[in-house]
């Protein structure tokens, strides 16, 4: 046995006593979770972020703060929370609000990157809901999707940062239980 082989296996009867570790129920490798402190942790490093946006004769600036991944219980998808400002020459002071979407994972094999997939607007709420009535549904959609968007071109995590996930074959990203698995093999 070579020595990635050797140090693959003691890296996963460790992360078998320690409980992080377990076996794929597809039966392909080690299922291996990814704690939701480094996840959130790397999401911290690359926001906040701005970005403008346009809907009809509406256009002003984006500003996306703060996000957070939280696990939900018993469900396939990521609970992604963010505060956000809207602001341009009609509301100069901006309104803020904070939205939840709902998320999958995907991977990008170059880069070792974890992204949100697919993230849906479950929920979106306004500072003074007086003056989120101002704003038509569609206008509300859009700014949604926008920060959903926004989000889900940012890494949430890097698999690089993890010498014991970078190194094995990675056979799988799965969201389980409101917890993020890397599947592994050899």
């Amino acid at each position: 046995m070579n020595i990635v082989k050797k140090s693959m296996v003691v890296v996963a009867l460790l992360g078998l006593f320690s409980g992080c570790i377990g076996i794929d129920p597809q039966g392909r490798g080690a299922r291996i979770a990814v704690p939701m402190s480094m996840i959130n942790s790397t999401l911290a490093d690359n926001f906040p972020v701005s970005q403008k946006v346009s809907y009809g004769m509406i256009s002003g600036l984006l500003n996306i703060e703060d996000p957070s991944i939280l696990g939900q219980s018993g469900s396939n998808k990521l609970g992604v929370g963010t505060a956000f400002k809207f602001t341009n020459m009609f509301i100069p002071n901006g309104i803020m609000g904070k939205i939840n979407l709902a998320s999958g994972v995907r991977f990008d094999a170059n880069s070792k990157n974890l992204f949100l997939a697919n993230p849906m607007v479950n929920e979106i709420k306004f500072q003074n809901f007086s003056m989120a009535k101002y704003l038509t549904p569609e206008m509300r959609n859009a700014i949604g999707l926008v920060i959903a968007k926004a989000v889900a071109k940012k890494p949430i995590y890097n698999l690089n940062d993890n010498s014991s996930l970078a190194s094995g074959l990675i056979k799988g990203i799965d969201v389980s239980n409101g917890q993020i698995f890397v599947t592994v093999g050899f």
